[in-house]
């Protein structure tokens, strides 16, 4: 029992600790550009998707059918994949960062050192809070493709142009679109809709968890900060600013995303007129 007690006391180094979830959040960043596309490739890739889903999208069109011809639910499976890996990896890098940010957060707060070494820490801190609203965002962002990957890949639609049949079916969409015709006359366009409401609520929703999580950590940081003096102060009044910056960004977020979600015809009509 007393070797067990001692063995469960030994405590890894706070400079080991932060040095090996520095390595482990550079790990995670590299793979989060590389790894989603080998992991997820099939005959379609990041390199062809956009070509892929254009080709799909006029067959899709011209059927009047909802359900999707071959080459485009290979596309939009891609994208589904794609997503999914990079959310994971998203996730992952964000507990990483949230790790190494309470170690930075602890080492900055003690006094050793001299000015330039507390320089460095919270430098060291800064840095790791942006890769971590990287990851937040990024987390968000591929959530929102995997829930609704269709929707997400409509905006490859009007980017660099279009010729030929696709873009006389754009010029079909845009006029369906921008008249708000009657949903039941075209399958394919109440499909488009409904993947468009479904892209923009997924979105409002984890805006309103960041919103909410947000404003509960500042009032928290700013009922410490009142019990605090000196350097910790300031950083808990620092924390409680940026914390309710973030949930005021996120409250304007959930919120636009809300409305695109209610009003998806006109968001559509806005994506295809080069206004979202």
């Amino acid at each position: 029992m007393k070797r067990f007690d001692a063995i469960a006391r030994t405590n890894v180094s706070p400079q080991r600790k932060i040095s090996v979830l520095a390595a482990l959040s550079g790990v995670a960043l590299l793979s989060f550009f590389f790894v989603p596309n080998a992991l997820s490739r099939t005959s379609v890739n990041t390199a062809n998707v956009s070509h892929s889903f254009r080709r799909g999208f006029v067959v899709h069109w011209q059927s009047g059918s909802q359900d999707l011809p071959s080459q485009l639910e290979t596309a939009v499976a891609f994208w589904f994949r794609f997503h999914l890996v990079k959310a994971g990896i998203s996730a992952l890098l964000l507990a990483v960062t949230a790790a190494l940010g309470i170690a930075l957060w602890r080492h900055l707060r003690q006094r050793s050192g001299g000015r330039s070494a507390r320089l460095r820490r919270r430098l060291s801190f800064l840095t790791v809070a942006m890769l971590g609203l990287f990851a937040l965002v990024a987390l968000m962002a591929n959530l929102q493709g995997a829930a609704a990957p269709y929707a997400s890949l409509l905006p490859t639609l009007t980017t660099g142009g279009a010729d030929g049949e696709l873009a006389a079916t754009l010029t079909q969409v845009q006029q369906q679109a921008n008249t708000q015709a009657d949903l039941g006359a075209s399958p394919v366009f109440a499909f488009m809709v409904r993947e468009f409401a479904v892209y923009h609520a997924v979105l409002a929703a984890m805006a309103g968890v960041i919103t909410c999580v947000s404003a509960g950590t500042s009032i928290m940081l700013w009922k410490r900060s009142r019990a605090l003096d000196g350097q910790p102060k300031k950083a808990s009044s620092t924390g409680a600013a940026v914390t309710a910056l973030l949930a005021a960004v996120a409250l304007v977020i959930a919120f636009s995303n809300a409305a695109n979600a209610s009003n998806s015809p006109q968001a559509l009509a806005h994506l295809f007129t080069g206004n979202w």
